[in-house]
C-alpha cells in the first residue's frame, strides 16, 4: 500500500532522510483515499475524540493542547488507517529510504493514533517517541504563520530522568518543517527532539501518526507512561 507518487519519490524521499532523519511524502496515499479516510477521521474526532490539557513529566513538563483518538477508537472506526499500519508493501518502501529493517511496534496502544489541534495556544510539546520512526499522515494543516510545524532537533538523547529538554533546544539547530495536507512525513522521532508548534489562533492540524520499530527497539523493555497518560 504505497501510492505511485510515493514510489517515484523514494531515492529523493532516501537521500532527504539521509541529511536530516526526515522526509516529506509527497501524495502519500491517492486523492480518493485520502478524501475517504478524512471523513472517517473527521466523524470520528466529533464523536469520540477526547480533549488533553496536560504537561508530561517524562519529557520535561512539557504541553499538551489537543484532541486525540486512541488506536482502538481507530481500528474500531476507521478501513484504511488499519491497512496502512499492517501493511507489509508499506514497510517495505520504508525500509528502502531508512536502509535497515522498520517492523511494527509491539505495543497496540502506540501502533497508531490521531491528534488534533484547533484552538488558539494548541500545542504538542516538545518530546520524543518511546520506538524509532513516526509515519505522520497530515489531513489538515494550518497556514505556516499560523502555527503547527514540525520542529525537530536531531540526534540528542532521551533521558526521562533528566530530559534537558531547554538545554537542547537552545543549542539547536532547530529544524522547521511545514508538511501539506495529504502528505506524510518520516521522522527518527526515537532520536529527535520534536514538537508541533503552538497554533497562534483558531487553526485546524489534524493527523494520523503511525509508529514502528527498529530491530534494536525490540531488544529493551519500553515504558509507555506518556502514551498512557494522553490515549
Amino acid at each position: 500500500m504505497a501510492s505511485e507518487a510515493f514510489r517515484a519519490a523514494i531515492p529523493a524521499l532516501r537521500q532527504s532522510y539521509q541529511q536530516s532523519d526526515f522526509a516529506e511524502i509527497p501524495a502519500f496515499m491517492p486523492d480518493d483515499v485520502f478524501h475517504s479516510t478524512l471523513r472517517e477521521l473527521e466523524e470520528l474526532f466529533h464523536h469520540q475524540s477526547h480533549r488533553r490539557e496536560v504537561h508530561i513529566e517524562q519529557s520535561g513538563g512539557t504541553p499538551r493542547r489537543f484532541n486525540t483518538l486512541a488506536r482502538d477508537v481507530i481500528a474500531q472506526g476507521s478501513s484504511v488507517i488499519p491497512a496502512v499500519f499492517a501493511s507489509p508493501a508499506m514497510r517495505a518502501a520504508l525500509e528502502e529510504i531508512v536502509g535497515e529493517k522498520v517492523l511494527p511496534v509491539p505495543y497496540e496502544p502506540e501502533q497508531y493514533i490521531a491528534t488534533r489541534l484547533h484552538e488558539t495556544s494548541d500545542v504538542h510539546g516538545w518530546h520524543w517517541d518511546d520506538y524509532t520512526w513516526a509515519l505522520v499522515w497530515i489531513f489538515k494543516m494550518p497556514d505556516e504563520g499560523h502555527g503547527g510545524s514540525l520542529e525537530y532537533v536531531k540526534d540528542v538523547p532521551w533521558e526521562p530522568e533528566n530530559p534537558r529538554v531547554e538545554e537542547y533546544v537552545a543549542t539547536g539547530p532547530v529544524i522547521r518543517r511545514h508538511p501539506a495536507a495529504g502528505s506524510a512525513y518520516l521522522l527518527k522521532a526515537g532520536s529527535a527532539l520534536h514538537r508541533v508548534s503552538p497554533l497562534s489562533c483558531a487553526a485546524e492540524r489534524m493527523m494520523v501518526c503511525f509508529s514502528f520499530a527498529s530491530t534494536t527497539d525490540l531488544e529493551d523493555e519500553r515504558s509507555h507512561e506518556s502514551i498512557q497518560a494522553l490515549f
